[in-house]
C-alpha cells in the first residue's frame, strides 16, 4: 500500500525531506530499537517512526512531533542526529531521509500508538536491521548505530 502525499508534502520540485526516527534504549545486551508495524499490512513490514519535515521546522522538531504522534512519547532523554541525509529517487520524487535517534531511559514506558500502527517491538540491533522493510531504513539504522556505539 502506497502512502499518498499531498502536493505540499513534496516540497520544491519534487524534493521531500523526512526524518526516520529510531526510538532506542539501553539494555544489558546492548541497544534495543523500537520498530513499528503499520496497519493495515498483511505482511511483516517494520519501520521506524517516519515523519515529513515541515517547511517551518528543523529535524529535531519533526522528530519530536513524529514520535509524539506515532507512539505517544513526549520527551527524549537524548536526541541524536546521524549527521547525513540519504537520498532515494522514487520516480520524479527525490526523498531525503535523515536518521535521528530518540533515547528513552526507562524500560517501563507506556506507548500510546495511533490507529495506523498495528504493533510495536523492541529489537536488538541485528534483529532490527533484518526486520526493516526498506534499504533506506536499514542504511539509516547502520549510520545511527555506528554513531551511538562509537564512543
Amino acid at each position: 500500500m502506497t502512502r499518498a502525499y499531498a502536493p505540499a508534502d513534496l516540497g520544491d520540485l519534487g524534493l521531500r525531506h523526512e526524518v526516520g526516527v529510531f526510538v532506542y534504549r539501553s539494555s544489558p545486551g546492548g541497544l534495543l530499537y523500537l520498530l513499528l508495524h503499520p496497519h493495515p499490512r498483511p505482511e511483516e513490514v517494520w519501520r521506524p517512526v517516519v515523519e515529513p519535515v515541515g517547511l517551518d521546522e528543523d529535524l529535531e522538531q519533526a522528530a519530536l512531533r513524529g514520535v509524539r504522534q506515532e507512539t505517544g512519547l513526549n520527551r527524549a532523554w537524548d536526541l541524536v542526529p546521524a549527521g547525513t541525509g540519504l537520498v532515494q529517487h522514487v520516480g520524479d520524487l527525490q526523498l531525503v531521509q535523515w536518521a535521528v535517534g530518540f533515547q528513552v531511559r526507562s524500560r517501563r514506558i507506556q506507548l500510546r500508538t495511533r490507529p495506523t500502527v498495528a504493533g510495536s517491538a523492541w529489537r536488538p540491533f541485528e534483529a532490527a536491521l533484518r526486520s526493516l522493510a526498506t534499504e533506506l531504513h536499514r542504511q539509516n539504522l547502520l549510520l545511527l548505530h555506528s554513531r551511538l556505539t562509537a564512543a
